[in-house]
């Protein structure tokens, strides 16, 4: 797929929740992805090491990570833009509320702990720094963001032939770039890339990082 660079549309937040409700059931039989759940147990280690409980997925889908974390005791609440995808959190059990990176929500210094993975990336360039500020302000002092997203060159627009429609819009970032906005909010307690498998755009990697609230 081709990134056709450009500016987020006028109400992107809006197409982007309507693309993922329109998808929201297909989601919902695919599951997750294997490789996310070594990263999850990494993450629940460390919670459970420092006493934290109070968890905030962010871009939760259809709730299996949220799913999985509240099984092994952890209390989470889960936010999603799409109200069809927050309709099936719910239907898991789960705490859960139609919400985004710039409306979350919730009262600050709530939360021991923050979940994205694969949303951020919805977010241009411009509004970086301040929906970070916005997750960090959830978050009570000392409090921990897993935060996991493709990236691996800067480039903001619309794939040409996505595969959701409507058509989402997305913004990529180099890991110098992506290390440059969230040194200016958190303190990064590590840094890590790698390559799942897919072989429709070779040149990106995944994005790992674990944040501090300082």
């Amino acid at each position: 797929m081709k990134l056709i660079p450009g500016p987020p549309p006028e109400a992107f937040r809006e197409s982007i929740a309507t693309t993922y409700s329109n998808v929201a059931q297909q989601r919902e039989e695919m599951g997750e992805a294997e490789w996310r759940w070594p990263i999850a147990e990494r993450v629940l280690e460390i919670l459970r090491a420092e006493g934290k409980s109070r968890m905030l997925e962010i871009g939760a889908g259809v709730g299996f990570t949220s799913r999985w974390f509240a099984d092994r005791g952890v209390d989470v609440v889960a936010t999603d833009l799409s109200p069809a995808q927050v309709d099936l959190i719910r239907a898991k059990g789960l705490e859960a509320r139609v919400a985004d990176f710039y409306e979350l929500g919730v009262e600050a210094e709530s939360f021991d702990a923050a979940w994205a993975m694969n949303c951020i990336h919805h977010v241009p360039s411009a509004d970086l720094v301040q929906v970070m500020t916005n997750v960090r302000d959830a978050l009570r002092p000392g409090g921990l963001w897993y935060l996991g997203v493709w990236g691996g060159r800067d480039e903001e627009g619309m794939y040409d032939d996505d595969f959701y429609q409507p058509a989402r819009f997305l913004a990529l970032r180099t890991d110098e770039s992506m290390l440059a906005a969230a040194e200016q909010v958190f303190e990064i307690e590590w840094f890590e890339t790698f390559l799942p498998d897919r072989d429709d755009d070779p040149d990106l990697h995944m994005q790992s990082m674990l944040l501090r609230r300082q």
